[in-house]
Formats: structure tokens, sequence, C-alpha cells
């Protein structure tokens, strides 16, 4: 990990001459949900994904003031939210999880004088990321204003200091707002801008390449995520997409796009949103959210009921955790909750072999099964192989304890042996109806009914 003043020394200079592997685990997220009742706030609550079981938080977490826009680090140590409706006006908070200690990383007037919007935790708990008003600058051919982000180094916490450095972005001719960061890695950021004159906009900045700028006159683009690791690969960036009508001047519904995190192909002024399907929907979904690999996509959805729901994808599978979804209460958090991830593994390791064996490695006891995919076709994108799956069926193993666990596999599903054919296949550890996580799929090759081999990866 590059140091703190190193890595936005390197970012700082680009900005300013412009201006001028597969972790495997339990799903947890940080999201806002409805205050118990009588009370009509927000709180910060720390869900497992799957099961909607609640960790127990510090007192220190939540009030009868509103606190919003969680993120939490990827060892689920560090949780940092925004507190206002206080009697101490707004603050940004950070919390230890495990010991309760906790931080102000701004001061009262220091927020009065220079407000802040959403911030973020770098998965690693080092550096935080805050929005500000865009900077009014001064050049030889007028006023302009450069989009301002604050980077703070807690890697003090909690006794401080807190040194911070500011990241100006390339300037526009009006004021306007930074209201959300995502960390990606080398050294990668998306950064949701506001133009006091226009819609939300989306800026990809990676150290040694030209911003990209992704808008849209029919949309309000908002909320990035990216995966956070240093993968050498395409990656996505994932936001939220709000249309707009220009004559009514009004919004509709909100839904999740994606593009690639690449600055040679960011940038435009035609997003892409998801096709209507599992993801979207005629609901509003929002708050999108990645495990620290990419694999898993986490957002809200509000239904017609008026309540929030989490819902977590596996990538890979193209399957839900829960299907149903994690009731967060009787709210609609789409302007200012946030959701972030972090992973506590069960499975850390899993091989179906040719003859059916399996073969896996828990840290936590757990039911287990096997989900059967038929592969149908595949494309490739962002440099990878993405299959296009068939459903076939769930294969039950039973119960095993923390450690080494083997079973046998007949390679059949529902009493009926495999067809000949190209199945993905992926352990996976549950608790009733909920997945709680996915072990690494596998490609096998039936030639004959009961006869199977793994392809090599031209054979795929």
């Amino acid at each position: 990990m590059r140091s703190l003043s190193h890595r936005l020394g390197v970012l700082s200079m680009l900005a300013l001459s412009l201006a001028a592997a597969d972790a495997r685990a339990d799903i947890f997220a940080a999201v806002n949900v409805a205050a118990p009742p009588p009370r009509t706030d927000l709180d910060v609550a720390i869900v497992n994904a799957s099961t909607g079981s609640r960790v127990s938080l510090p007192s220190a977490v939540n009030t009868t003031a509103f606190e919003i826009h969680p993120s939490i680090s990827s060892d689920g140590r560090r949780l940092l939210f925004q507190r206002f409706g206080g009697s101490d006006g707004i603050r940004l908070l950070l919390v230890d999880t495990s010991t309760g200690d906790r931080a102000d990383l701004f001061t009262t007037n220091e927020i009065a004088a220079s407000p802040i919007f959403n911030s973020t935790i770098e998965g690693d708990g080092t550096t935080v990321a805050t929005g500000r008003r865009f900077r009014q600058l001064q050049f030889s051919s007028g006023i302009r204003f450069a989009p301002e982000v604050t980077f703070t180094d807690v890697r003090a916490f909690p006794t401080g200091p807190y040194p911070r450095v500011p990241l100006l972005l390339p300037t526009y001719n009006a004021p306007g707002s930074v209201l959300d960061v995502a960390f990606g890695g080398n050294d990668r950021f998306v950064f949701h801008l506001l133009p006091a004159t226009g819609l939300g906009q989306l800026m990809l900045f990676q150290a040694g390449r030209s911003p990209a700028l992704l808008s849209s006159a029919a949309a309000d683009l908002g909320r990035p995520a990216m995966r956070a690791d240093d993968s050498p690969l395409l990656v996505p960036a994932f936001y939220e997409h709000r249309t707009y009508s220009a004559s009514t001047h009004s919004f509709g519904n909100s839904n999740l796009g994606q593009r690639t995190a690449d600055s040679n192909v960011f940038g435009g002024t035609n997003p892409s949103v998801f096709s209507p399907g599992p993801i979207n929907t005629p609901a509003d979904e929002s708050q999108p959210a990645l495990t620290r690999n990419g694999r898993y996509l986490a957002f809200v959805r509000h239904g017609s009921d008026g309540r929030d729901r989490l819902f977590v994808r596996d990538l890979s599978t193209q399957t839900f955790l829960n299907p149903n979804g994690v009731d967060l209460g009787q709210v609609a958090t789409r302007g200012i909750g946030s959701v972030s991830l972090y992973e506590r593994a069960v499975i850390t390791s899993s091989r179906i072999t040719l003859t059916g064996g399996v073969n896996a490695t828990l840290t936590s006891a757990s039911s287990i099964g096997i989900l059967v995919q038929r592969i149908v076709g595949e494309s490739r994108v962002r440099g990878q192989v993405e299959y296009e799956l068939e459903a076939v069926g769930r294969v039950p193993l039973g119960f095993f304890g923390a450690g080494k666990a083997r079973t046998q596999w007949d390679l059949e599903v529902d009493g009926e042996p495999l067809p000949p054919g190209r199945y993905l296949v992926t352990l996976r550890a549950v608790e009733g109806d909920v997945v709680r996580e996915l072990g690494e799929p596998q490609v096998l090759k039936i030639h004959k009914r009961g006869n199977a081999h793994t392809p090599a990866k031209e054979e795929r």
C-alpha cells in the first residue's frame, strides 16, 4: 500500500496541472435502517447480508440523532458515518466496532465553514475520502471552480493526529459539490460530482492518466462503487442511474448501471444500465457496493410497500444470496443512505473432483451443498469469460463442522444423472433457504451420463 502522502502527491500534481483474489465469506453490510419506534430518525446497522442478523455495535454509534452514510473497513473494525440533528451539529465520526473508541475527523467549526458530503473509508482502514464544495479559483481568464476532495490519514486513530491532503480536480465554470468517492485498486477513484447547473456526473481518476467524465442530459448519475483490489483486469464501476425529464423537470426511478473503469472507455454521454431483470426492476434500486474482489454486488431496493431491502448478488453464478432480501425497515434511504461491505471467511478452499469427490475447508460449522448450472453460452467481457447460465438444481450435502469437509456427489441432480454438456458447479455454505457464501465455481464437462472431466482453459 502506498503511503497517503506519496499517493496523493502524485494525484494532486496531476489534478492541479489539469485544473490549470479470491476471498469467499459471509457477507456483512453497513447500512442505514429505520430507528426503533417511536423514534423517526435513522440508525446505522451492520447486518449479515444473507440472514439479516445484526452485529452488536458500541453505544457510541446510534443516538436519537440521524446517523447516515456508513462506510466500513474490509476487516469490519473501523466504521465511519455522519451524525446530524443533535445539539452539536454535523459530525463525521470514526468508531472502532470492537473497542468502542471513537474520534471526530472534523470539528464542528470546520464543517460549518466548509461543508462536508459523503465520506468513504479505504478498505485497509488507513484513509478517509470526504467530498467538499468546489473550490473557487482565480485565473487570468476568469473564475473557475475545482471539485475538491479531502483525504484524511487515520492511521493514528483513535488518538490522532489526522493529517489531511486536499485533491483538486479539473475545473468547471460553475460551482458545485463532490457528493461521493469510491476507492478502487491501482490508485483508481470514481468521484460523484454535482455541478450547480446540471445533473450528477461521474469522474474516473487515476494517476498517470487523463480523467474521464461520464454524464447524461437524461439521467442523474451517482453513488459509484468499484472493486478495491489491485486487479490487472479491466473492472467495472457500478453506479446509480436516475432518469430525468428536461421537459417536466422531474425525476423517475433509480436503477443500477455499470461502466468499465478504464479512462479509454469510461467517459461519454451515454451511460449504460442493466437490462430489466434480476437487478433492475420497476422499483428503486440504489446504493451499490462491492466486496473488495468485486465478486459480490450489494444494493438497496425500495419496494412498493415503502420498505427498503438489501440484496447481494454473486456476479460469478448470477444468483442472490437471499432472493427475498434483508428487510431494513419502513424507510427510504436512497438520498442519504450508503451500503458498505466486508467479509468473514466460511469456505477457505473447495474442490469438486472429476468423480464427484467434494473437498472443502470450513472456518465454522455449516450446511453445504452444490449449485449446478448448465452453460448455454459465453462471451468475453472486460477480458474475462462470462457465462450464460441455466439453472439445473441444488444438491444438499449435509452439515459439517469446522475444518476439513469431505463427501461424495454422484453427479446427479434430483436423482437424475447430468446429461452431456458443460456445467458450472459451485460449492455453497447455506443456512436454511439462504446462501452464506459460495466457493470458487468450477467448469465440468459431461461426455456421457456419469462421466465428467474438468476442461482445460482452451476448452472452456
